[in-house]
């Protein structure tokens, strides 16, 4: 790829000595950089110098908007406006210390990408709760963020009204007076994916929360889970899915104080290859899986350790 190409619709990315390609601005991450490669637009937030009444969030980070809601609102309005961004998809990139804020609006396919470093953390980091149940976003993906709340409760709360979203190499954190319920809060919000993602810190209840409703394509893979005070992954209702669009919950690794993982007794979810350990002793106090959908997981309690479901010898005469 032409290190030197520009991105349909805005001037050419000005790379800094060093930078080899589009590449080099995310970290590496060949997803995100195939997404800022093809964006019909990017824009830039800078939370520490930006402003969102002096500047147009494009072209370069001279111009950022100060906050993610001033560019969603942006990115949203931009996909929405005519036949060329219909099926397109755009790009925010942000950087930032630990500014605040709660969102409540998201933004159609739009990729967020968190860039430089906040507190030694690779990426952008944010302090808030979002809500994103106001208005139709489908397909917001967020790339090397990293988040953690203002106040008691889910880092992210997503309804139906929130299709695909995707969350990749994010961190959400919770310890302390950021002590937060859980990180992300699901409910019928389809297509979900959360992949490659640290969970650390005290979260008081589940960390990942699956409620009643739409599950269809949900996949909770890759991730790292510790220190949670109550639960890991955990379907709290009973999720549906359609034409056997089962979810995964799969190569997960979970420390936690209960419950590693809860599909339910009946499950929707094929459950592969997590490695757990809770503090609880091995029973339904430290996990609830479907055994007809489940494969080589592994599970330390506080007395012994199992494998779930257990293995038996096949024998021939």
């Amino acid at each position: 790829m032409d290190p030197n190409r520009s991105v349909t619709g805005q001037k050419p990315i000005t790379l800094k000595r060093g930078q080899a390609s589009v590449f080099d601005l995310i970290d590496g991450n060949i997803a995100a950089g195939m997404a800022l490669a093809g964006a019909k637009t990017v824009y830039y937030v800078d939370g520490n110098a930006g402003s969102d009444t002096g500047n147009t969030g494009t072209e370069s980070w001279d111009n950022a908007y100060k906050t993610l809601a001033v560019a969603f609102a942006a990115s949203h309005a931009d996909i929405a406006s005519g036949k060329f961004g219909w099926a397109a998809r755009n790009v925010i990139l942000c950087r930032g210390d630990w500014f605040v804020e709660d969102l409540v609006l998201g933004c159609q396919k739009t990729d967020v990408i968190g860039v430089g470093s906040c507190d030694g953390f690779k990426g952008a980091g944010v302090t808030g709760n979002f809500a994103f149940a106001t208005t139709t976003a489908h397909g917001t993906r967020f790339y090397n963020m990293i988040f953690r709340p203002t106040a008691a409760a889910a880092i992210f709360t997503l309804t139906s009204t929130t299709v695909a979203i995707e969350f990749h190499n994010c961190t959400f954190l919770a310890a302390g007076t950021l002590e937060a319920t859980c990180a992300i809060d699901a409910t019928a919000s389809s297509w979900l994916v959360v992949d490659g993602c640290d969970f650390m810190g005290a979260f008081s209840g589940d960390v990942i929360d699956i409620g009643a409703g739409s599950a269809d394509g949900t996949r909770i893979v890759n991730n790292t889970i510790i220190g949670g005070a109550d639960n890991g992954i955990v379907i709290t209702g009973v999720a549906t899915i359609t034409d056997t669009r089962r979810g995964l919950i799969a190569n997960n690794f979970i420390s936690v104080a209960d419950k590693t993982i809860d599909t339910r007794a009946v499950s929707v979810f094929d459950t592969v290859g997590n490695r757990l350990i809770s503090a609880e002793a091995v029973g339904a106090s430290s996990y609830v899986i479907d055994l007809t959908y489940a494969a080589d997981n592994i599970l330390t309690g506080n007395d012994i350790g199992v494998r779930i479901p257990s293995i038996t010898d096949i024998t021939t005469a």
